[in-house]
């Protein structure tokens, strides 16, 4: 563990450790948003239905409600590092299956070639998420690190965007998912190079597994140890509840994008990636804020009144059916946006040692999930039968209900 550093977003840099993770992650994410943006329109092109492009959305989220918690029990058993090296390979593999889809009746393929993408992830996610206090401590430098990987999302979003729309209209799809799994190998070639490893004992990883002890019996051992943690440690089942109703609306609005897209502006793909770009720009500009407010003002503060301006601003934009006035307000999305992740991202970690880890990790990447899937479905039903505005607005109203949610943590 090294807190040694001075504890800023560039601070953190100077680790080098952390440095290869970050920009593991900056490669493989680019490539996965290049897909974020021209997945959709693909499926949308061979059939034409919202609902189709709905599912796309949605296929990724199934194997986070499934595997999620699960998954984190293995997180901690298993050598970190080797996990998201592992993961990174398999994933680009799943992300080449999309490259045997050449008509409508394939697009169980796309559904297929998501969705196994997105299970290797859940060992990927909890695994990156509990070696990065290995590397840069619990103090004032985790709270930096977060910011940071924020400022990574919002370049990502910024440059992957707009790239994606670009090289899906002048390259083709083929294109871009041949890119996306190249990034994941780079991904795994860099984390490779991480020199931190983990001295681990019986206390971290709990009982070995013996022959009086089977499989099963240890998981649900370990998961119960973990589901333990979750409601008995103060603010975090509240935490858990705010991220859920808020990652419910955020995802009806997301499954709404690209239909709002085509239906309501009369636009494509790359107008997507030019508002992905706008969001980019606020992320960037967020990251520094969040720094601002970390350690000024409270949890409950920050988050309540982040959630409360993204539904203003969400209930603005999609309510302004001009691509000019919609790419300047996606651009106001990013800074409450990050200092929500941040904060609760932060405050959850902070709250749980290093031994239960990954199975916080996943399970709250697993309530994530949940809550995407359940909003990208409810878009695309809805979307079809209420209006896309409408529903988009009925979106904005839920992430206001998670404002006031976040009212009910601590003050301190």
């Amino acid at each position: 563990m090294n807190t040694s550093h001075e504890a800023t977003m560039l601070g953190t840099l100077r680790i080098r450790d952390y440095r290869l993770l970050l920009t593991g992650q900056l490669l493989s994410s680019i490539g996965n948003w290049l897909l974020l943006v021209a997945a959709p329109f693909f499926v949308f092109r061979l059939t034409g239905s919202t609902m189709a492009t709905g599912l796309s959305m949605a296929a990724e989220t199934v194997p986070a409600v499934l595997l999620g918690p699960v998954a984190g029990v293995f997180v901690d058993r298993w050598d970190r590092r080797w996990t998201m090296i592992a993961t990174d390979v398999l994933r680009a593999g799943a992300v080449l299956l999309l490259l045997l889809v050449h008509s409508r009746d394939q697009v169980w393929i796309v559904y297929a070639a998501l969705a196994l993408e997105s299970a290797f992830g859940q060992y990927f996610g909890p695994a990156q998420g509990a070696l990065i206090p290995n590397l840069v401590g619990r103090g004032p430098a985790l709270s930096a690190a977060n910011s940071l990987g924020q400022l990574v999302g919002g370049t990502i979003r910024l440059v992957g965007g707009p790239l994606g729309g670009v090289l899906f209209a002048v390259a083709g799809f083929r294109a871009v998912v041949a890119v996306d799994a190249a990034s994941y190998v780079a991904s795994a070639c860099l984390i490779g190079l991480i020199r931190f490893r983990a001295v681990r004992d019986a206390v971290d990883v709990g009982r070995a597994p013996d022959a009086t002890i089977g499989v099963v019996r240890l998981l649900a051992e370990d998961l119960r140890v973990g589901f333990g943690h979750l409601r008995h440690t103060p603010a975090v089942p509240t935490l858990f509840g705010v991220a859920v109703v808020f990652f419910t609306g955020n995802a009806v609005l997301t499954a709404l994008l690209v239909p709002y897209l085509s239906t309501v502006l009369d636009s494509g793909a790359q107008s997507l990636g030019i508002l992905f770009g706008a969001l980019g720009i606020g992320f960037v500009l967020g990251a520094p804020a969040s720094r601002l407010v970390a350690g000024r003002l409270s949890d409950r503060t920050t988050i309540a009144a982040s959630l409360g301006l993204l539904a203003a601003v969400f209930a603005i934009t999609f309510n302004t059916p001009h691509l000019a006035g919609d790419i300047a307000l996606f651009t106001l999305i990013g800074p409450p946006a990050v200092c929500f992740l941040v904060t609760a991202d932060t405050s959850i970690t902070r709250r749980t040692p290093d031994r239960l880890q990954g199975r916080v990790s996943s399970v709250y990447l697993a309530a994530q999930g949940l809550a995407t899937l359940v909003g990208m479905i409810a878009g695309s039903l809805l979307g079809q039968r209420l209006g896309v505005v409408a529903t988009m607005d009925g979106a904005a109203v839920l992430i206001a209900v998670s404002a006031g949610g976040a009212l009910l943590l601590p003050g301190s």
